[in-house]
């Protein structure tokens, strides 16, 4: 796609979120000011604003942010470390299309890992943690407020992270967390059946002791999310393979 196009893309992208003007472009702090561009071009590829195969705009991304191109081409070097940018000499950057296997390895990772550090947690939680998770899982069976079942979640296993996670284990896990935009990885919703369900499952083997349990119910609790997550870009045509 022409970069012109590529312009009338962006275009359309404002006027789906509400025409919103150059006065009311997002707000980019200069203190991670890089990290901001990497989350706006990434939600833009996760959504379909940018498709596979398409030359990244770095002018109109650096116009709408109302940033230098700097930031741009250091955020494209990040994203092109993560996979979803390639870069070619004297041509530009271009999106690399997302396979279901992107996905699926993805979950799986974060699977093993965060598996790891539920079976370390079964043996070192306290009462008071057990007491606050049970907390947590009974408001998100309780809500069906997005902003809350995102909190109430993500409080949820970053306190079983906490309790078993080493300081690697900690960092790999942040990483991993942001190589997916939130639009994508908040999904399924946490009060779903099934999330409820497996959050119970990972409560029970952690008041049990039972490291085993606890890494296998984690890894099937994560698996469930990246399905969900597959199912989701899918109908949304965002796997190259599923197109």
């Amino acid at each position: 796609m022409a970069t012109s196009d590529a312009e009338v893309e962006l275009s359309n992208r404002r006027a789906r979120n509400g025409g919103r003007s150059e006065d009311a472009r997002p707000h980019v702090s200069r203190r991670n000011m890089s990290g901001q561009v990497v989350d706006y071009i990434k939600n833009m590829i996760f959504d379909g604003s940018l498709i596979r195969g398409q030359r990244v705009p770095q002018d109109q991304i650096a116009k709408d942010l109302g940033v230098s191109r700097l930031p741009v081409r250091e955020a494209l070097i990040t994203l092109e470390a993560e996979g979803l940018i390639d870069s070619e000499p004297h041509r530009g950057s271009f999106v690399v299309p997302i396979l279901r296997e992107d996905i699926d390895d993805h979950y799986r990772i974060y699977g093993m890992v965060q598996g790891l550090a539920s079976r370390r947690a079964a043996s070192r939680i306290t009462q008071p943690t057990l007491a606050r998770l049970q907390e947590l899982h009974e408001g998100m069976q309780a809500s069906d407020d997005p902003d809350l079942l995102h909190n109430l979640n993500w409080e949820f296993h970053a306190l079983i992270n906490q309790t078993g996670g080493s300081r690697r284990l900690l960092s790999v896990l942040r990483q991993l967390a942001k190589n997916l935009p939130r639009a994508v990885y908040e999904a399924p919703p946490g009060a779903s059946p099934e999330a409820n369900r497996g959050h119970q499952k990972i409560l029970d083997a952690l008041r049990s002791g039972d490291a085993t349990a606890a890494d296998a119910a984690s890894r099937e609790h994560v698996q469930f999310e990246g399905e969900y997550v597959i199912a989701k870009l899918k109908r949304d045509g965002i796997l190259a393979d599923d197109a």
